[in-house]
């Protein structure tokens, strides 16, 4: 699966329309040519889409983070991340942190909550 840059475009226009950003979604619409794509109408599109597709995105990334090393699902002790370490740091890294926060002591865990 993959998107384009238009539809990047046009996910980004949307959301500068609902956030109330009308000078910058205009400005943005007309220096990307959203009005000439093929995209499907704003209402096909459900309100807050680019938000929901990002935050869906960031759940991957927890979800990759935590998977075993011969890449099998975990059964238990799944480790949240932060969307500051979902947002900066590579899978690899995201591993680590789980690695790390696995064999934490129960009570160190509580105390970084």
């Amino acid at each position: 699966m993959s998107i384009s840059s238009d539809e990047v475009n046009f996910l980004v226009y949307r959301y500068l329309q609902e956030s109330g950003f009308t000078h910058a979604a205009y400005t943005f619409g007309y220096e990307s040519y959203v009005a000439k794509t093929t995209i499907a109408s704003g209402t096909e599109l459900p309100p807050g889409a680019l938000v929901s597709f990002i935050q869906k995105g960031l759940q991957y990334l927890e979800l990759e983070a935590n998977l075993n090393e011969d890449g099998t699902d975990v059964d238990s002790n799944f480790s949240m991340l932060t969307s500051r370490d979902l947002l900066s740091k590579p899978v690899e890294e995201l591993k680590n942190i789980v690695k790390e926060k696995r064999t934490m002591s129960e009570a160190d865990r509580e105390k970084e909550r």
